[in-house]
């Protein structure tokens, strides 16, 4: 807008020069004689010279006032913007890395079962149960994840959008204001420059003014509408304007959990968990959504859960030291913001942005960790190993 102003306001100029130009010469042409005509004709190149310049005027505080303290105002919340859609897509994928390794175990938990069934042995016995363990461990890790993901990660995700479309409406509007409130001061009254024709014009010796005053009075008029429209403006308003223009899908309240789905079944019916009997052989041993403890496993479940213990503190720890430096980086930022130090805050934002995913993405992991430890907790008993030797 201002670089329209801006050549508006160098193509009246153009235009005046050319004028004068010709004047100069019809001068040289003409009887040297007072002309009402030719005096009327040199006022109105002056007024459109006037008005050239209040558009320079404009143009230069839309550009010096405007235009750059909103690009450097806003810019560091394009990038975090940026980074809060790509984030999502890096959490969507980590999901379903999740989910794809929850399958695999599924399949392997199977193939074990398949394997038993068919030659059963002690070491058939020991894969049998260290896939079903490793079925169960990654479930509840999935499903705690998922919950994580979709109660706390999502939320803090468009809490975040939240904020900086906040921001950036506010930004606008006071840019779009002091726009305005310039146009409207260039244009009001007490600042039109008027020149009284010579009383002999055939218009008047006040036309020119009046005109002029009646137009600059009302474009000053409707810029203080927008001024008043500008202060006016409500970002959460407006965002409640938007999400009740949104599709609510189905399934908005319900977070997505997997069930436990046994070997001998195809597909993972809901109820699966709570199922006493999975139809298979009874000579068999039957498992359900429980650890087993057995001698005969490789992987023994006590030793694994101290190792998550371990894990779980720390990354208990690593999540605070991180939080702790992004509340450190923020309040750097907001410092810098405050001292117009707009490139050091866009530096930052990319920090700031990276650590926050680096919480987000451990609190996940955190989740899942925490889920593997509460279902280690209170295994189930095995079943002996008699139903191998009955067969």
């Amino acid at each position: 807008m201002a670089q329209l102003y801006e050549q508006h306001a160098e193509a009246l100029q153009v235009l005046v020069q050319n004028y004068r130009k010709r004047n100069s010469e019809l001068r040289k042409e003409r009887p040297a004689c007072q002309s009402n005509l030719f005096s009327a004709w040199e006022t109105l190149l002056q007024e459109i010279e006037a008005d050239s310049q209040a558009t320079i005027d404009v143009a230069s505080t839309l550009s010096r006032q405007v235009a750059r303290p909103l690009l450097e105002r806003s810019f560091y919340r394009k990038v975090q913007s940026r980074k809060v859609f790509t984030h999502r897509e890096s959490f969507d994928t980590i999901i379903s890395k999740t989910e794809e390794k929850l399958s695999k175990c599924r399949i392997e938990y199977k193939q074990c079962y398949i394997a038993h069934r068919q030659s059963p042995t002690q070491h058939t016995l020991t894969q049998y149960i260290d896939s079903h363990n490793a079925y169960v461990q990654q479930l509840h890790a999935t499903n705690a994840m998922l919950e994580a993901y979709h109660c706390d990660t999502l939320p803090q995700l468009m809490q975040e959008l939240e904020e900086i479309y906040n921001d950036l409406c506010n930004i606008v509007s006071e840019a779009v204001l002091q726009g305005a409130e310039a146009i409207a001061a260039k244009c009001g009254l007490p600042k039109i420059v008027s020149r009284t024709a010579p009383a002999t014009v055939v218009l008047g010796p006040t036309t020119t003014t009046t005109i002029k005053k009646g137009v600059s009075s009302e474009q000053a008029k409707r810029y203080d509408g927008l001024a008043v429209q500008c202060k006016n403006v409500s970002p959460a308003l407006d965002l409640g304007y938007f999400v009740r223009t949104l599709p609510v899908p189905p399934t908005m309240q319900r977070i997505p959990r997997k069930a436990f789905a046994p070997p001998q079944s195809g597909n993972a019916p809901n109820d699966a968990e709570d199922m006493p009997d999975y139809g298979g052989d009874p000579m068999l041993p039957v498992f359900k959504d429980e650890l087993v403890v057995d001698k005969g496993a490789s992987i023994q479940v006590r030793p694994s859960l101290e190792a998550l213990r371990r894990e779980s503190q720390e990354l208990e720890i690593q999540i605070k030291q991180l939080q702790d430096s992004v509340d450190a980086l923020v309040r750097t930022q907001i410092r810098g913001i405050e001292g117009q130090l707009y490139s050091k805050a866009n530096e930052i934002q990319e920090d700031i942005s990276m650590k926050k995913f680096d919480v987000r993405a451990k609190q996940i992991h955190l989740a899942a960790v925490r889920a593997q430890l509460i279902r280690g907790s209170s295994p189930t008993v095995p079943i002996d190993a008699g139903c191998l030797s009955a067969r």
